[in-house]
């Protein structure tokens, strides 16, 4: 066996630079409620922060929302028992929902309560607020990753009022 032959497999790997690449989508700015908070707590609104505000474009919103998650609008309006009309207009912003419309979109994307309390926020549809009883179930119903129909029946055994979403008995 000749010498090249015996070293042919154990020549060192020589890593390759890397290659030039088409530039990284541009990540959202990580917002944080806690620090905002405390800037607004000091002497000047905190104009500089502006990338620091959640951009209230409910388009906008759902459309980063679907491409994080992969999901169809088509499937989540479905699973959110929704007229298929009405999801795709406040899923675009050309109407306003009612705040269960939104926790039912939620519920069937199964999103974590941190983005689903910013759903709430660009919808303008309210927070919600732990210390209600009805929300402490949807908050609890979000934290164990219920989907709409799980949700349905943990409302019916705590005598709660399900989700409206404008469909009987669903």
């Amino acid at each position: 066996m000749s010498e090249q032959q015996g070293d042919r497999g154990t020549q060192p790997q020589v890593p390759q630079p890397a290659q030039p690449s088409a530039q990284p989508p541009a990540q959202p700015p990580i917002l944080d409620t806690q620090a905002m908070l405390n800037q607004l707590k000091g002497e000047v609104f905190p104009n500089e922060a502006f990338s620091s505000f959640l951009d209230p474009d409910i388009r906008d919103f759902f459309d980063e929302l679907f491409l994080a998650t992969g999901l169809s609008r088509s499937a989540v309006i479905r699973d959110a028992t929704i007229s298929r009309t009405y999801g795709y207009q406040i899923m675009d912003g050309t109407r306003i929902g009612k705040r269960d419309y939104y926790l039912a979109i939620a519920f069937a994307m199964h999103l974590d309560l941190r983005t689903t309390q910013r759903m709430l926020a660009v919808t303008s549809a309210g927070s919600l607020h732990p210390l209600i009883k009805r929300d402490a179930a949807l908050i609890f119903a979000l934290n164990h990753g219920y989907d709409n129909l799980r949700l349905y029946e943990l409302m019916r055994e705590t005598g709660l009022a399900p989700l409206d979403t404008g469909v009987e008995g669903v």
